[in-house]
This record gives C-alpha cells, structure tokens and sequence, in this order.
C-alpha cells in the first residue's frame, strides 16, 4: 500500500496503543547494519501511519527485548508450520504483527483476532486472502472460535505475543479454558511476566509512555498446568538471557557485566509453550 495521507492511528489509546511500540521495534531493528530480524513490513507501515514514535526512542530495552521475543515466535511458528506445512495458526491480540509475511509457507492458514479498531487498521495494510482472515472481536469475545475452519486433526496453534499481561489472570485462564474447550488439540504459545515485572508499568521504559497497565504475571510456569485438565508445559524461552549476545547494544557501564546481569533478569520474561489436549 502507498499513500500521501498518513494512516490516522487516533483510535489506538490504553493498550491498542501498545501494538505501536512492537511495530517500532521491529521497524527499527530492520534498519540496523545488522539485525536480528528484517522485517520489511513493519517499516512499511511505521512509515505510513501518523504516530508518534519518538516518544519510545529512548526505550532500548523494549526495542531490543521486542526484537528477540519477535525472532523467538519466528522461530517456534516456522518450526511447527514445517512440521505440519498445512496447520492454522490463530493469532490472540494481532496489533500490527507481520509474522505471516515472514513465514507463510503457501499453505498454512491464518487468522489474526483483535479489536474492530485494530482491525480495521490492518485493512489498511493486508488483504485477506483464502487462506488469510482478519477477524474484528475482542479476544474474550470467544464467538471468535466459530470463524476458525478446521478440517479434522488440523494441527492448529494459538499464538499471543505482547498479550497476557495486559490481562487479569481470569481472563487468561478462560482463554485456555476455552481453547481446552473448544480447540484442543492446539499448541498454545505466550510470553509471560513474573509477578515483580507485572507490578513494574509505570517504569517501564516504553509502556509507561501510554496508558496501558499490566494485569497479570506468574513466577512458576508449572502453575498453569493446574489450569485445566490436559495441559503440559512443552518449553520455556527465557529470551532475555540473549541481551548478553548483544553487549553492542547494552549501555556502557552494563558491557562488562552483561554475564551477570543475564542471570539475574532471566525470570523476568519468557515464552512459554503448552499442549492443550481435550480431557
């Protein structure tokens, strides 16, 4: 798409606002000599809309955290789409996510679920397509459920990136309650706060520039396989734990101490893994 007329974004406040800060890191980090993901979308996009993104420029931990959580999903999406060339993926709480562009194999299915206002601003950027669906609802509006489908034993995965923490832990659990529910067999796949960072909004370097809030954060990925019957706990990304990998992009008095810190943050974000199987 190209246009003259920036793209109004006046409609994103609270946390629709928050999918902006996810585009600009990715925007930002395709333009780097050497990123850690190219995204050539999310740049097309950041230029076309009418945002304020200099507000977050000072936000280097979102931006690089935000790159490597973004590369991380690359990761888990490409691998289980190569294991099953022709599953679904849904994607909870869409924003302005690009993971299709950079993954679409031909044949998987997609859909991305969000807020109409969200929505409709995707239509300014993606067209939909046989095997590609924009579906306007909240995610807990779970009437989402009846657009998915899917032909029997269809390998299906659910993503939310950049989502349960703006959620109250009800609100989590009936989202895995309904795809327990309603879905499984399904590969569930979030990232998670502790319940210390969950507290942490209004000093975070990026979130805090909006008016979103975090709702929710668990120490203990194990706990959420009490959720429901038929859950296991598949694997734990602790991406954080790649800030050492980029010492180039630390500040310079957290270089030499980089091996350190790691460590030290490593629980305070990760993505977790689960299998939902039905009962």
């Amino acid at each position: 798409m190209t246009s003259e007329t920036p793209v109004s974004t006046v409609k994103l406040t609270g946390v629709l606002e928050t999918l902006m800060i996810t585009l600009y890191a990715r925007a930002i980090e395709t333009r780097r000599a050497s990123p850690i993901l190219k995204d050539s979308k999310a740049v097309e996009i950041a230029e076309q809309v009418d945002y304020e993104f200099e507000k977050y420029s000072q936000g280097w931990t979102s931006q690089l955290g935000c790159s490597i959580r973004a590369k991380e999903y690359d990761c888990i999406v490409q691998n289980f789409i190569q294991n099953y060339p022709n599953s679904i993926i849904v994607n909870l709480g869409a924003g302005l996510c690009t993971r299709f562009t950079r993954v679409d194999n031909g044949k998987v299915y997609w859909y991305e679920v969000d807020f109409p206002d969200v929505i409709e601003l995707r239509h300014k950027f993606f067209e939909e397509s046989e095997r590609y669906k924009l579906i306007a609802q909240s995610i807990l509006d779970f009437t989402w459920i009846d657009q998915i489908q899917r032909s029997s034993n269809q390998p299906l995965m659910v993503i939310l990136e950049g989502v349960t923490m703006y959620l109250t832990e009800a609100d989590n659990r009936e989202i895995i309650k309904q795809i327990h529910t309603r879905l499984a067999p399904a590969e569930v796949v979030f990232d998670v706060l502790n319940h210390k960072s969950a507290k942490s909004a209004k000093r975070h370097d990026t979130v805090s520039k909006t008016s979103a809030e975090f709702q929710w954060g668990i120490d203990n990925s194990t706990d959420l396989e009490t959720w429901e019957t038929g859950i296991t706990l598949k694997d734990e990304v602790f991406y954080l734990t790649q800030f050492a990998n980029h010492r180039d992009r630390l500040p310079l008095w957290a270089r030499p101490i980089a091996f350190i810190l790691t460590p030290i943050f490593k629980n305070t974000a990760r993505i977790v893994r689960l299998q939902v199987n039905a009962a």
